[in-house]
């Protein structure tokens, strides 16, 4: 037989004994058979736990021989070798006598309570406790201020954007409109002005005037309408200026060696007034001029635009089949040479043997009369300019200071036409003559046929024709 399991010994408290402790511990405690306490853990008052009792009135469950602890349990006060409820801890096995701390035996969980009915016990709900003052603030009692308000200190949302509720000061943009808002509000609403619309007969702002006097019969010049000249000397004039100028005579053509001239008149001058009386068109301007006394007093109007000029004396090359400059400075031939004009197509180029005789052809072509001076005529029509996008080509010849500067044309069924002049300043009006006209050709094959159309080549000039200040070959 197996030797019987060893007797506890009877508990001081009058408990029945405790079963041996299972494999599994609980930390459950037993009610005690004592009747109910109003404070079970003495903090109001009552009596306080006796040494060696659980909070609920429970002895503790020791196991193992510990006669020395079993005897200080009775009547020894909260110390050593106790819970915080009151209650000696329970362990199981044999320790030492004494700590090197001083401290009791560890504390273990209590043993499972026996098998033994318990009588049924009856609890009371402790009573509330005093609700403690608020602890004041530990900053304000140190001296740094008065207690922080009870009131959030974080921002409203979407309040001014100021996330740290420090007070942003404003940006120079709402600083802007705020001043510009004060302003407004400190002067008086005043209603929208009107927009002026233009007087008839009133000239375009931009303009200058400018007064002259002859004393010749003739005043040595043409006259022609604003709309007339929009495919020559107009042709980079807004419509809006043209419209505004009405039917007022503009300087279209000057004899060389003019009153006019000499007076100052150039191309594209407008004639306002003639001896003090208001002009309207070309036929009253003749007839005041040819009526008024002498000296004459006129008064002239200059447009804000670029009067488009493509004429000049050049000397040129054109029957041969070489591209080309001629061998030498004699192989040229002085010409006069004009793009359109008043009295040709704008796609036409002629050639004059001085401006003297294209003179008498505007005359002569004016007063419906046959030409009687000699002239030479090429269409641009599906012409060319070769290397166009290196500018003007230069040639030099010994018996000239400078080099000469050319331009060759290329022209469908005709040999090969060279311009050149001694400098580009002469070159240029008629060299951005002849562009605006094979531009102008390209644009119209364009929209007729884009397929068939030729690109036209970027400029390497800017504004369409030479500048001082951006041609590395000198400029214009």
């Amino acid at each position: 037989q197996p030797p019987a399991p060893p007797q506890l010994a009877a508990a001081p408290f009058g408990a029945p004994p405790a079963a041996a402790l299972p494999p599994a511990q609980s930390n459950a405690l037993v009610p005690s058979a004592a009747p109910p306490s109003a404070d079970p853990f003495g903090v109001f008052g009552a009596a306080p736990v006796g040494a060696g009792q659980s909070a609920l009135g429970a002895p503790p469950v020791v196991q193992g021989g510990f006669p020395e602890l079993q005897q200080q349990q009775q009547g020894a006060p909260f110390g050593a070798g106790q819970s915080a409820v009151g209650a000696p801890p329970a362990v199981q096995g044999g320790f030492p006598d004494e700590s090197p701390f001083g401290a009791g035996p560890p504390s273990v969980a209590p043993s499972m309570p026996s098998a033994a009915p318990v009588p049924q016990q009856h609890y009371q709900q402790a009573p509330p406790q005093p609700q403690q003052p608020a602890a004041s603030d530990p900053w304000s009692d140190m001296g740094f201020g008065p207690p922080a308000s009870s009131e959030p200190l974080g921002p409203t949302p979407g309040e001014n954007d100021d996330l740290f509720n420090v007070g942003l000061a404003p940006t120079r943009a709402e600083a802007e409109a705020a001043a510009a808002e004060t302003a407004q509000s400190k002067k008086p609403s005043a209603a929208k002005e009107p927009k002026v619309k233009r007087q008839k007969g009133e000239l375009p702002p931009g303009g200058e005037w400018y007064d002259a006097k002859i004393f010749t019969p003739t005043l040595g010049v043409m006259f022609f309408k604003p709309k007339e000249l929009t495919d020559s000397l107009f042709l980079q004039t807004d419509k809006k200026l043209v419209d505004a100028l009405e039917d007022r005579p503009v300087v279209a053509f000057i004899v060389e060696g003019s009153s006019a001239r000499s007076a100052g008149v150039e191309l594209g001058h407008v004639l306002l007034k003639v001896n003090g009386i208001d002009v309207k068109n070309p036929k009253e301007a003749s007839r005041l001029i040819k009526e008024g006394p002498r000296p004459l007093p006129l008064l002239f109007y200059v447009p804000d635009t670029k009067v488009v000029v493509a004429e000049g004396e050049h000397m040129v090359k054109y029957n041969t089949k070489e591209t080309g400059a001629p061998n030498s400075a004699k192989d040229w031939k002085p010409k006069y040479v004009v793009i359109g004009g008043i009295i040709a197509q704008p796609w036409m180029m002629n050639m004059y043997r001085s401006k003297s005789e294209y003179d008498i052809a505007v005359i002569e072509t004016q007063a419906r009369r046959p030409v009687s001076v000699k002239v030479k005529q090429f269409s641009l029509q599906g012409a060319r300019i070769q290397n166009d996008w290196q500018g003007p080509q230069m040639v030099k010849y010994k018996n000239k200071l400078h080099p000469w500067k050319y331009i060759v044309i290329l022209p469908i069924s005709r040999n090969p036409i060279k311009i050149a002049s001694p400098n580009l300043g002469q070159l240029k009006p008629c060299h951005e003559g002849i562009r605006r006209v094979l531009n102008a050709q390209q644009r119209d094959r364009g929209r007729k046929n884009p397929h068939d159309a030729t690109p036209v080549q970027r400029d390497p000039y800017s504004g369409g024709g030479y500048d001082t200040r951006n041609n590395r070959r000198g400029g214009y």
